[in-house]
């Protein structure tokens, strides 16, 4: 369960997540909860920890500097086990094997963990309001939005959104292609639903990460090779 999504920038509510759980209790499944952008939230939305919400279903949690704290290249993360562990003693050890063994961690990224969960938070102010990230999903999904027959829902966490292609407006029949022709016209590098193993092929995903200036060419290109497509497939 990635939550908050990548790659639509969706962030799941708390129904949501007791559903998720109350298939895990059913089935006694375990629960791996990605939460890595649990702090790159907008528009004073809140996270919930998945793992909070139930006491008795086995639930692996990750997270780890590369987002919230923009320390990709420290390889620094860490894992929280809750739930019911009895019945999972021997995965539990297994888990303390592998990462002894064969995971290699970096140490003195490890070093850095600490001090970041209890320090500053400076990813406030990039989400809060005229802060750099909000200001570059702010411009990404006005202009793409702005594109005849592109649609998309506004993220609500996260650095990423997945726009939809009006299936009447763009006939693709094969998205990955799409892109490629999209990547070797324009030099602008997305990635099609269908390699998130979404059903259709109407779907890709954009970063929000670069800078506005950069974002604005970027997407102006989109729009650009958009609008010759258009053209191309226009119905008689």
């Amino acid at each position: 369960v990635i939550n908050p999504n990548n790659p639509t920038g969706a962030l799941y509510s708390n129904e949501l997540l007791k559903g998720i759980i109350e298939i895990a209790r059913e089935h006694n499944l375990v629960i791996m909860a990605d939460e890595v952008y649990d702090k790159v939230l907008y528009d004073g939305v809140k996270h919930t920890a998945l793992a909070s919400l139930s006491t008795d279903v086995l639930t692996l949690t990750f997270n780890s500097l590369s987002k919230s704290y923009r320390s990709c290249g420290y390889r620094a993360g860490w894992l929280v086990v809750s739930g019911d562990k009895k019945q999972a003693k021997d995965y539990i050890e297994g888990l303390n094997m592998l990462s002894s063994m064969r995971l290699c961690a970096n140490v003195p990224g490890q070093s850095a963990i600490q001090t970041a969960l209890g320090g500053y938070q400076t990813i406030h102010d990039l989400v809060a309001e005229g802060g750099r990230l909000r200001r570059q999903r702010d411009i990404a999904y006005e202009l793409l939005t702005a594109i005849p027959g592109v649609s998309c829902v506004k993220p609500q966490a996260a650095l990423y959104m997945f726009p939809r292609l009006d299936p009447k407006v763009y006939p693709i029949e094969d998205d990955k292609q799409f892109i490629l022709e999209l990547l070797e016209e324009t030099r602008v590098l997305l990635v099609q639903g269908s390699g998130f193993n979404y059903p259709d092929n109407q779907h890709f995903r954009v970063v929000f990460l670069p800078h506005e200036d950069d974002l604005r060419d970027a997407i102006g290109r989109v729009a650009k090779f958009l609008e010759a497509y258009r053209k191309r497939h226009a119905r008689p």
